[in-house]
């Protein structure tokens, strides 16, 4: 199973808003997001940009 880490407007480490995301779903107006342990996460206003599986890295981008 992937485990993602998810990034907002960037790649710095800054910019990571979760890690170990195993679920995500495009709700209205929001990103919500599952880690392996059940946390949830919901990132507003953001649309999904980029889903790298290889890196296991998933790129958000905020939208006004």
């Amino acid at each position: 199973m992937c485990e993602f880490t998810v990034y907002l407007n960037g790649h710095e480490e800054s910019d990571i808003v979760a890690r170990n995301v195993i679920k995500s779903r495009i709700k209205d107006g929001h990103i919500s997001l599952m880690d392996s342990a059940g946390k949830s996460y919901r990132v507003e206003n953001a649309c999904i940009t980029k889903v790298d599986s290889i890196m296991a890295e998933l790129f958000l981008e905020s939208v006004a």
